[in-house]
């Protein structure tokens, strides 16, 4: 059986951190880095099923718990908003005859949203909680951010299921033609989380303080997102909350799943490509932050 790790050699990021050499030895840098990544793979995917299993292990549903949470949290807002509300349909339409259940705009929202908040909670942990790891072995720390990704993709995928196992009976939503685009919105939601999850694994280091603020924050960033409420609710309140609100990185993406999930119609071009352009520039910000800190991050452990 092959070594997860791959050889076990010495491993300095230097190369990586220098900001005034050759473009020639900057691309020649990254590409040692790149495939001394791709060498240890198999580490990484071992790593995310063992915290996969750990993190849950002491419990009775044990893995279940990556779909139950998003669902016990969106049967919260939708006995409040749904219910007490007495909000039945929400109008995605804007003024047209057409709507989108409340149950299955929360959950088409819920579920991305969840996603990326576990992955924004690993990549805060996935360095601080490993230092042992780290003294022990030398390998590329990139390794850890993307394991934690990989652990929070799980429990995605499998929520993806429950939803139609919810919404097709409930609502009569099922997958169509508009299903083609659900690869589409979660690779583009998969780089957005990987530069999120370098961003914040990169700044936990130093502060560690930041694990305390992260359910803060992303609460926050739940509420101002179109999960529990559609666009339409900040109509009219100001050009410049409109604005706020559509340049959260998380509207484009939620729309292309909503559109992917539930067939609803959205404009398709616009969220693509805006998407898209936030999820790239996470991506680069995320690791190029990370590997230049890369090589200083044992003075914090």
């Amino acid at each position: 059986m092959s070594n997860p790790l791959g050889t076990l050699r010495s491993y300095t990021p230097a190369a990586m951190t220098a900001v005034k050499t050759p473009p020639r030895r900057i691309f020649s840098a990254a590409r040692t880095y790149i495939s001394e990544l791709w060498n240890r793979r198999e580490f990484a995917w071992y790593l995310a099923l063992g915290n996969l299993k750990a993190r849950n292990a002491s419990t009775t549903l044990g893995l279940l718990w990556w779909v139950i949470n998003p669902l016990l949290l969106a049967g919260v807002y939708w006995l409040v908003f749904g219910l007490l509300f007495d909000r039945g349909t929400l109008d995605l339409s804007r003024g047209t005859e057409t709507g989108l259940p409340f149950l299955a705009f929360l959950l088409s929202g819920m579920f991305p949203f969840f996603f990326t908040q576990s992955a924004m909670t690993g990549g805060v942990n996935s360095i601080v909680s490993n230092t042992k790891l780290l003294a022990n072995l030398h390998f590329p720390r990139l390794i850890l951010p993307i394991a934690a990704l990989l652990e929070s993709t799980v429990g995605f995928v499998a929520s993806l299921g429950v939803f139609f196992m919810i919404v097709g009976p409930i609502n009569g939503i099922w997958p169509g033609p508009w299903t083609l685009w659900l690869p589409v919105a979660m690779v583009i939601q998969l780089v957005f989380n990987f530069g999120l999850s370098t961003i914040v694994a990169r700044v936990a280091v130093p502060f560690r303080d930041l694990n305390n603020l992260v359910p803060y924050f992303t609460r926050l960033w739940l509420y101002l997102s179109p999960v529990i409420y559609e666009a339409a609710f900040v109509e009219g309140k100001g050009e410049t909350i409109e604005f706020l609100f559509r340049l959260n990185p998380l509207f484009s993406i939620l729309e292309l799943y909503r559109h992917a999930l539930t067939g609803v119609d959205i404009n398709l071009a616009g969220s693509l490509t805006i998407s898209t352009l936030w999820a790239v520039g996470f991506a680069v910000a995320g690791v190029t932050l990370f590997v230049k800190y890369e090589g200083k991050m044992a003075r914090y452990l």
